[in-house]
């Protein structure tokens, strides 16, 4: 019985290519994409090395490594009446820059002094910005704050006296926000 033959004068293979019996499956039947899949033709994961050129693929580690240094913003709108607004969640180890609240056009129609946005967890709802002026335009708090363990971040607009008015809320940090 011959174990394995050698054909070196094959033009070509099939788009699908069964690695052993009952084994994993190489398919390229769709020209633009190569799928690993189990025998039952199940998409399947696959473990590679950590990258060390331009052009390999990287793994997890590598990816979250190079991407949690890097600023990032993440923004919502809020408006006059919308009470608690969720902008998401910070992972363990994100640190929040800074928050800018930008007023949209036009006015905050019949505010008074208790018309507020403030931005914060639920440890303490105006940790990341508070002082907005319905008045103004843009306000910027520079807070670095540290999550040392994911957190939920959110918009608290208290409405006053308002009766019309938008703004949004941009939270900048490296790390991850979701």
């Amino acid at each position: 019985m011959v174990d394995s033959v050698k054909n070196y004068g094959i033009a070509g293979a099939s788009t699908t290519i069964e690695l052993g019996k009952q084994g994993a499956v190489i398919d390229a039947s769709d020209s633009a994409i190569i799928s690993l899949k189990d025998k039952d033709g199940a998409l399947e994961s696959i473990a590679i090395g950590q990258g060390t050129d331009a052009t390999h693929a990287v793994t997890q580690t590598q990816l979250d490594g190079a991407t949690a240094q890097k600023l990032q913003y993440i923004k919502t709108s809020v408006n006059y009446n919308s009470g608690t607004v969720a902008i998401g969640t910070a992972a363990a180890n994100t640190r929040v820059q800074s928050v800018v609240v930008e007023k949209g056009a036009g006015n905050w129609t019949d505010h008074n002094d208790t018309t507020e946005i403030v931005v914060g967890d639920s440890g303490d709802t105006d940790r990341l910005f508070n002082g907005f002026d319905p008045d103004g335009g843009q306000f910027k708090f520079e807070n670095d704050h540290l999550y040392e363990s994911e957190t939920a971040i959110s918009a608290i607009v208290t409405q006053g006296g308002a009766s019309a008015g938008s703004a949004t809320v941009a939270v900048y940090y490296t790390g991850t926000i979701s």
